[in-house]
């Protein structure tokens, strides 16, 4: 095992040389800030190369003792690193192991590790109630930290569109919303998509849901549908998948949405079940567009839900429904903090609202 600190001005800058130094399989032991005026962070990380003992031995240098008293030395170190990287107390105990955990969900490193850096600093902390488990106190700083875009119906909008790349099942998420707003009041239905197998499944939907479509193909026509639904308390607009470099079918679902005159809300709809870098690259293809809050889909099929809470954190955008199955319209949900944390780590409490109230002595 080698073991090697690493300086740098932030943590990710320090994750960087480790990722370049030890490679992508080095285990971070500890993170400790340094310095009172030009103030740096150390890390201390290790990798298991057996390639060192293989290379020994075939020059003749390969001695038992020596190596096992260098591996009880390293352990000694380790156990030291763990020591000052969790200090004693009733708060700071366990918070590695929990971290540690969420992160084999899909939480990323960094995020994990960033948190758990203000939490050693005693950010996020206050209020924090003595008598309340770790477990319990960790589990509602992440609900905390979730931020949710409350429904169309809670808001002065009347008019959203769903946007995503193809195949993450626009469409389906039309008719779903369509489904939670049937009885909250009148929905007309519009699809961008010129695109044969989305126009006959858009077309399906609406007539299972018996609500209005219009099938529009350019601006004016989309100004005179808008127009025709003006009995309408909500009006629901699918859009054909796009993929992030397609420059031209982006400039043109830009120009429909410069047509109206109205604010809409475009729900970002992207597959859990996708690795994070690409979900990344292609919210950054969307930016342009206007995003207003996440939908995620195919919670069914993914094995780990952390890549929801860590998209929200890169990108800075709210999330707003999840995509629960395949059965249309009713699998489908708003998210919630608490729903959200019990997916992604797979806790469950008795009564997460009495333990809020508990938590935090200041209510909040």
């Amino acid at each position: 095992m080698k073991i090697k600190k690493f300086q740098a001005k932030t943590v990710k800058e320090a994750l960087a040389q480790i990722k370049k130094t030890l490679g992508p399989d080095a285990l971070v032991l500890s993170i400790k800030k340094q310095g009172l005026v030009n103030k740096y962070v150390e890390v201390t990380a290790a990798i298991d190369n057996p390639m060192d003992v293989m290379n020994d031995a075939e020059n003749g240098q390969f001695n038992p003792m020596h190596e096992l008293n260098a591996i009880q030395d390293e352990i000694r170190e380790i156990k030291d690193i763990i020591k000052s990287f969790i200090p004693v107390g009733s708060f700071k105990e366990g918070v590695f192991p929990f971290f540690q955990q969420v992160k084999k969900r899909g939480l990323s490193e960094e995020i994990a590790l960033k948190l758990i850096e203000a939490l050693e600093e005693g950010i996020l902390t206050e209020g924090f109630d003595r008598n309340v488990s770790l477990k319990d106190f960790l589990y509602e700083l992440l609900c905390k930290l979730v931020d949710v875009l409350p429904p169309i119906e809670q808001t002065d909008k009347r008019i959203a569109m769903v946007i995503g790349p193809p195949g993450v099942g626009k469409t389906s998420i039309i008719a779903k919303l369509a489904g939670q707003l049937i009885t909250k009041g009148k929905i007309g239905l519009i699809s961008l998509n010129d695109r044969p197998v989305g126009s006959l499944v858009m077309e399906y939907y609406a007539q299972m849901l018996q609500l209005p479509l219009a099938m529009v193909n350019d601006p004016t026509e989309l100004i005179k549908s808008i127009n025709s639904y003006a009995d309408k308390d909500f009006i629901l607009i699918d859009t054909p998948g796009l993929i992030p470099n397609d420059m031209l079918s982006r400039q043109r679902l830009i120009k429909h949405l410069r047509t109206l005159n109205q604010t809409v809300l475009n729900y970002m709809v992207l597959d859990v079940t996708m690795k994070d870098e690409e979900i990344l690259h292609i919210i950054q293809g969307f930016q342009p567009i206007g995003i207003s809050a996440l939908i995620f889909t195919k919670i069914d099929e993914a094995d780990a839900l952390g890549t929801i809470f860590n998209q929200m954190i890169y990108t800075g955008k709210p999330l707003s429904y999840l995509g629960t199955g395949p059965v249309v319209p009713e699998d489908i949900e708003l998210v919630t903090p608490y729903r959200l944390m019990d997916l992604i780590i797979n806790y469950r409490s008795d009564n997460n609202v009495e333990r809020s109230k508990k938590i935090y002595k200041s209510g909040k």
